[in-house]
């Protein structure tokens, strides 16, 4: 019963800890930060920013789509040629966690229309999860998933 109190009491210090940290001037700062970063990822792909996407991705970054399609950097800079973003909404609702110093996850809600191949254009509204790692002083993307909400 102790036990079972005490992890009751460590789990709610803990989400106390999480929720004030989330606050933070910093961690809001993080956010935004991240957030342009981001939002200039689906810039890249839009405009076929080959250049900006090389820089915005780890040389180890994976990629994973809706359909569960998933694409290294290689492969996804190879898609740009071939991809056609149509349309594009981010909910303002989008939040970050800090898990190191160098280490965050942004969350979003995104809808977009795209098409590969010319093929039929596709909406979709996805649950977005974007983790950065941060080296020499530089936020990388390192994973992107996403998953259909709709």
């Amino acid at each position: 019963m102790i036990a079972r109190r005490f992890m009751i009491g460590a789990a709610l210090a803990l989400a106390g800890a999480s929720a004030a940290l989330a606050q933070t001037p910093d961690t809001l700062k993080l956010r935004d930060e991240l957030m342009a970063l981001e939002k200039g990822s689906w810039d890249f792909m839009r405009d076929k920013n080959y250049d900006g996407m090389k820089n915005f991705l780890a040389d180890d970054a994976l990629l994973i789509f809706w359909d569960g399609t998933r694409y290294n950097k290689r492969q996804t800079l190879e898609l740009m040629k071939d991809y056609r973003l149509d349309s594009l909404t981010i909910e303002p609702t989008y939040a970050v966690r800090l898990l190191t110093p160098d280490v965050a996850t942004l969350l979003y809600r995104v809808t977009y229309t795209s098409s590969v191949k010319g093929g039929p254009a596709q909406t979709v509204m996805v649950l977005s999860s974007s983790i950065y790692v941060k080296r020499d002083g530089k936020w990388w993307s390192v994973l992107y998933q996403e998953s259909s909400i709709r």
